[in-house]
């Protein structure tokens, strides 16, 4: 689907590029047998046909890149490549829970650097707002691990089940975080 979208973008693209050139073309004609101010104002419209050809390219560039932080083919769950590969290859319960706990890792620097991106650009009642707000997060975060470890079945799976939720939360939030520093939310 992604890229049958890839592929009609294209399209569409050449389709005004070939538009474009044919206007320049005609428009170069016409600006010969007029007067000098109308062929200036037709070489600034020209100027500008251009301008918003070229924001159109970058649009659908960015359109096309994965958002900020996210390995290229990553799964879209937050997670990184790194660590889906880990589990495919893990071998047992040691191998799977050093793959969670170095995921855990790399997601809670991901969730440390933006907040505090936000906490440095933010100032007084909003700042005051975040760090709440990442305090109440924390507790809730670590209330939900002590509720999985109660409820949750014993044993080293119940364990690894519990590790991977505690995971989760923290990639959640990550994305959260970072959505607020792209202006996103």
């Amino acid at each position: 689907m992604h890229q049958h979208q890839g592929t009609q973008g294209q399209r569409r693209l050449r389709a005004w590029l070939i538009a474009a050139m044919v206007g320049a073309v005609c428009g170069n004609a016409a600006a010969q047998q007029t007067d000098p101010r109308d062929a200036q104002l037709q070489q600034q419209q020209r100027l500008l046909q251009q301008q918003a050809e070229q924001i159109q390219q970058m649009q659908q560039q960015l359109q096309q890149m994965p958002p900020a932080g996210a390995e290229p083919g990553a799964p879209s769950d937050g997670l990184s490549a790194t660590y889906h590969d880990c589990r495919k290859q893990a071998q047992g319960l040691d191998e799977s829970r050093r793959c969670i706990q170095r995921e855990q890792r790399v997601q809670q620097e991901r969730l440390d650097r933006a907040y505090d991106k936000l906490r440095y650009r933010l100032s007084g009642m909003d700042r005051s707002r975040l760090m709440d707000a990442q305090y109440t997060w924390q507790q809730s975060n670590e209330q939900a691990a002590n509720l999985d470890r109660a409820l949750g079945a014993r044993g080293q799976d119940a364990a690894l089940q519990s590790a991977e939720a505690t995971l989760r939360r923290i990639s959640s939030r990550a994305d959260e975080l970072e959505g607020y520093t792209r202006g996103g939310r």
